[in-house]
C-alpha cells in the first residue's frame, strides 16, 4: 500500500466541495437583506440550514484519521461562518428562541449538552431548537431563562430581558 497523500483522494475531494458550497453561501449571506427587512429571517434560516448541513460533513470527515489540515480548515470557515449568522439572525427582529440560544451560548462557551444540562432540559433540545424545532411551554420558558443568565454572566442584554428582570 502506498502512503497517504492528502492532496489526492477522499479528503481533497471533501474540501474542493466544501469550498464550492461556501463560495454560494457567502454570496447568500452577503445577499441577504437588512436584518430588519421582513424576509431576513426567512433567507438567513435557509443559509443556517445548508451550513448545518456541510458543518455536520465536514466534522465527520474531521474526525477521520485520514483528515488534513485542509479539511481541518474548511471546517473552521464553516463554523465561523455560521456562528457569525446566527448571531445576526439572533440580534434581528423575529429571532427565534432556538437563534437566541446559540447566540447566548457560543458566546458563553457552552456546549449545547451543558446548557442543555445546566436547566435540566434534555440534552439534544438546544441543537433541536437551533436548527427549527418548536419547544413545548414549559420548554420555552427554561430556555428563556437559560438565555438570560447566560447574557448576564457575558454582560449581554436585551432591552426586553432587561425589562423582564426590573418586573421580577
Amino acid at each position: 500500500m502506498g502512503e497517504f497523500d492528502p492532496n489526492n483522494g477522499e479528503a481533497q475531494v471533501i474540501v474542493d466541495v466544501a469550498e464550492a458550497a461556501m463560495h454560494m453561501y457567502r454570496a447568500a449571506i452577503d445577499s441577504l437583506p437588512f436584518p430588519e427587512d421582513k424576509k431576513f429571517q426567512k433567507r438567513a434560516d435557509v443559509v443556517l440550514s445548508g451550513l448545518r448541513k456541510l458543518r455536520a460533513a465536514l466534522t465527520d470527515a474531521a474526525s477521520h484519521s485520514r483528515s488534513t489540515s485542509a479539511v481541518i480548515v474548511a471546517l473552521s470557515e464553516v463554523r465561523r461562518r455560521y456562528d457569525d449568522l446566527m448571531a445576526r439572525a439572533a440580534a434581528a427582529p423575529g429571532a427565534s428562541l432556538g437563534q437566541q440560544l446559540y447566540a447566548a451560548r457560543i458566546r458563553a462557551k457552552l456546549s449545547a449538552q451543558e446548557a442543555a444540562n445546566g436547566v435540566g432540559l434534555r440534552p439534544d433540545l438546544p441543537d433541536a431548537l437551533e436548527a427549527g424545532a418548536t419547544p413545548t411551554d414549559y420548554e420555552a420558558e427554561k430556555v428563556k431563562e437559560l438565555i438570560a443568565t447566560l447574557r448576564a454572566i457575558t454582560g449581554r442584554t436585551t432591552s426586553s430581558s432587561l425589562s423582564q428582570r426590573r418586573r421580577s
